[in-house]
């Protein structure tokens, strides 16, 4: 079959494609190609299709299968769109979209085939948006430093891998990872930040924290979700700078830092964090802050850098007997007056010395 196949060159035009077969679909020059039920079955190219200088491809109810990447797509209004697709690679990834182009579809079946291969990179300054669509690899699900939104999906990966620069927003979806969410340094790019915004989200993470930051800086807003994860760790920072928002979202799992690192949470709109905070290295590096009708609720011993209470009674925390440490020389914790502070179930907020 796949030697029978021709490959489509498209160079500028507008053309219409039905019910074809290729092995491969290229298209430049301000190309526009609508195709429908369309199959490209590629083991010649390195890509099955690629879509680039200002061209753009409308893809609905076709197949691309490809010994390497599915789909490529390069260049400043570059522009693909594909509905009620399947698109799967037996190489480094599915799909690759770079360099200021775009990306949407929806209700997608995205699978690598290979051992370790990935799902999605969208890099440079690329956006992606997709929805209803199923992402399963054995490799990163997502890996970006650009824009992207995901919503009503699902995605099977051993992780998704966030660099500086990526803007991303994930929504109504259900994320099945081994290692979690990374947010991590940008080797490539003059990057210096990840934004991360979760709401209505379910994520489960076999091993580690279901949230690493590595040599970066992040802001994370979690919103009306669930996180999971077998090691009760929920975030870990190291050589990092980050803030964690918690919104209306129950949480159980510890968190910790090095000490290189930084992390201000806070716990908003009725918020439950359960667990402690660098219990195993009393690093004070976590400031926390606990608005009213929010609760950390201490599962061990914490450290933390600084406390602020918006409720003066002490109501945000459940000790369950445990101390909290904190940091004397900051000025967060002024109202502290450097004293030890008991609580009614037993516990104390006490300056570490």
């Amino acid at each position: 079959l796949y030697r029978s196949l021709t490959s489509y060159e498209q160079v500028g035009e507008t053309v219409t494609l039905k019910n074809k077969k290729y092995n491969r679909v290229y298209l430049t020059e301000e190309a526009q190609l609508d195709m429908s039920k369309v199959e490209i079955y590629n083991a010649d190219f390195d890509q099955a299709v690629v879509v680039k200088d200002s061209s753009s491809l409308a893809i609905l109810n076709s197949q691309i299968l490809s010994k390497n990447t599915a789909i490529t797509s390069v260049g400043e209004e570059t522009i693909i769109n594909a509905i009620s697709s399947e698109m799967a690679s037996y190489g480094l990834f599915v799909l690759d979209i770079s360099d200021k182009a775009l990306f949407t579809g929806s209700n997608l079946k995205i699978t690598n085939l290979s051992e370790n291969g990935s799902g999605i990179n969208v890099r440079s300054e690329a956006s992606m948006v997709i929805n209803n669509s199923n992402v399963s690899v054995k490799g990163v699900g997502v890996e970006t430093d650009a824009i992207v939104s995901i919503s009503n999906s699902e995605i099977t990966s051993s992780s998704l891998k966030f660099y500086e620069g990526a803007s991303v927003t994930l929504t109504d979806s259900r994320f099945y990872t081994d290692h979690g969410l990374l947010l991590v340094d940008n080797p490539t790019e003059n990057k210096i930040h990840v934004s991360l915004n979760l709401e209505k989200v379910k994520l489960n993470t076999t091993y580690g924290a279901a949230l690493s930051m590595i040599d970066a800086k992040a802001s994370v807003k979690i919103s009306e979700s669930t996180i999971g994860q077998n090691s009760k760790n929920v975030m870990s920072l190291s050589n990092s700078e980050g803030t964690l928002t918690l919104c209306n979202t129950s949480i159980e799992g510890n968190i910790n830092t090095d000490e290189t690192s930084s992390l201000n949470i806070l716990l908003k709109q009725e918020s439950v964090l359960i667990g402690q905070i660098n219990n195993e290295n009393k690093y004070n590096t976590v400031t926390i802050q606990i608005e009213e009708a929010s609760v950390w609720e201490l599962t061990q011993d914490s450290y933390v850098r600084g406390i602020i209470l918006k409720d003066k009674t002490l109501n945000g925390i459940k000790s369950n007997g445990h101390a909290i440490y904190y940091d004397t020389k900051c000025a967060t914790n002024t109202w502290l007056n450097g004293n030890t502070i008991y609580l009614e179930d037993g516990g104390k907020i006490t300056p570490d010395n």
